[in-house]
């Protein structure tokens, strides 16, 4: 086949092996840029993953961050309640304290003014009239407890200075009697009184049921029953040497 048939023509003075080299060197450039888009490919798949992972790895850091953050604040915001409601119980009860005492102060505001308003009505005597404000008697066996307070209604120039004196009326061996109790022997059973307003040492020289006070006293003691003696009632007479200033009297309970 000649040039001629065959559609092709060759240009004039070129060599054969010149037109098979630059074939080659086509293929060559050809093969280059397809490998150095290969490894453009394969560099950019590769850092693409990696920074996919870089993302997964501080997604899952700040979800965990997130998450102990939450669990903080839920502790903190519990805790916050429970102050507040300590708060509020507290607050509570200073308030009804803070009644009570304004309740109890009243009272004792009212009770003050009955008291001065009775101590008024008393009439006084010559160093200030005594009063019985409180009695009370307790059997013990053959024994009988007492409580005395003795109160002045308007206080002398002097101490007051007298006696008690317990009468009890009962009955022994079936027939009606009166007898004046005598202060416990026992030790443990004599008399223990106290005065606020004396001064000291005064108490030594005085007998059980001696009195020596300026504004009140408060006395307590044991009296002897005798043997057989069924006590009714008990008076107590309070004796300014041998002038009766206050007496009252205390039914005691059947039996007893």
């Amino acid at each position: 086949m000649n040039h001629a048939q065959s559609g092709q023509e060759t240009p004039p003075g070129t060599p054969p092996g010149r037109r098979h080299g630059g074939w080659i060197w086509f293929w060559l450039l050809l093969a280059a840029l397809a490998g150095a888009a290969a490894g453009y490919w394969a560099a950019s798949t590769a850092g693409e993953e990696t920074a996919a992972a870089r993302y997964r790895q501080l997604k899952s850091q700040f979800e965990l961050v997130t998450a102990q953050n939450h669990h903080d604040y839920q502790a903190l915001q519990g805790r916050l309640d429970t102050l507040q409601g300590q708060m509020l119980v507290e607050e509570s009860t200073r308030k009804s304290l803070e009644a009570a005492l304004q309740s109890t102060q009243a009272e004792l505001g009212r009770a003050r003014d009955q008291l001065a308003f009775f101590d008024r009505l008393l009439p006084p005597g010559p160093n200030g009239s005594v009063s019985i404000r409180a009695l009370d008697f307790e059997p013990r066996g053959p024994t009988l407890l007492y409580k005395v307070l003795l109160m002045r209604n308007a206080p002398g120039t002097e101490p007051f200075a007298g006696r008690m004196q317990f009468v009890a009326k009962g009955s022994m061996g079936g027939k009606a009697v009166t007898l004046t109790l005598e202060p416990a022997a026992a030790p443990a059973a004599e008399e223990a009184a106290t005065d606020v307003s004396d001064a000291e040492g005064a108490a030594s020289e005085q007998t059980p049921l001696a009195l020596q006070f300026e504004q009140f006293q408060r006395s307590e003691g044991m009296l002897d029953l005798p043997e057989g003696f069924e006590a009714a009632s008990v008076t107590l007479n309070v004796l300014e040497g041998k002038t009766l200033r206050v007496s009252r009297t205390v039914n005691l309970p059947a039996g007893e």
